[in-house]
This record gives structure tokens, C-alpha cells and sequence, in this order.
């Protein structure tokens, strides 16, 4: 499983790499643990855009992209917190520092 993370927005307009990792790469207990995050957010059922389209200037999202063979999904989401985005961030600070 390929997972990619990014953030866009700010102030400046960012956009930056937050993280890229390869499941096949990782120890076998720490690649458990990502793809159970994986299913608990239930992310290959999840729309494109979750949790509202927050508009401000400043404002950053998060963009996580899954490959996993024949399966890919990107989930864009407000870089905030949410109790519908739990899941979605528990993902995103396992794999992003």
C-alpha cells in the first residue's frame, strides 16, 4: 500500500510533501498498524472532498492519496479538527511528523 500526504493553502499558497511511504518498505508490525488506519477510516468508501469547503485565504487542507493494487483514492479535507475527520487525521499524524 503507497500512501502520499500533502498540504496546500496558508498564507502563501503553499503546497508541500508531508509524507510518501510504501506499506511493502515498512517493518511488518508498523505497516499493520498504518493499513488498519487505512480501513478504520473506511478510506476507499470516502467522497473526493470530506468535511465542508472551507473557505479563508489562510486556510490549509491535507490531501491523502492510497494505492493499494488495484484500488487508488485521494481525499482532500480542512487541516482542522473535526469529530468526522478523526479517523482521516489519526492517519495523517502516524505518518507525517
Amino acid at each position: 500500500m503507497k500512501i502520499t500526504i500533502q498540504r496546500t493553502g496558508g498564507f502563501a499558497g503553499l503546497q508541500e510533501a508531508l509524507a510518501s511511504v510504501d506499506t511493502d518498505q515498512m517493518p511488518a508490525a508498523e505497516a499493520r498498524r498504518v493499513e488498519e488506519l487505512v480501513a478504520k477510516a473506511a478510506f476507499f468508501d470516502l467522497p473526493a472532498i470530506v468535511g465542508g469547503n472551507i473557505k479563508g485565504a489562510d486556510v490549509y487542507r491535507l490531501r491523502v492519496t492510497v494505492t493499494d493494487k488495484s484500488r487508488h483514492q485521494s481525499v482532500e479535507f480542512p487541516d482542522h479538527d473535526s469529530p468526522e475527520l478523526t479517523s482521516l487525521r489519526a492517519l495523517v499524524r502516524s505518518l507525517a511528523p
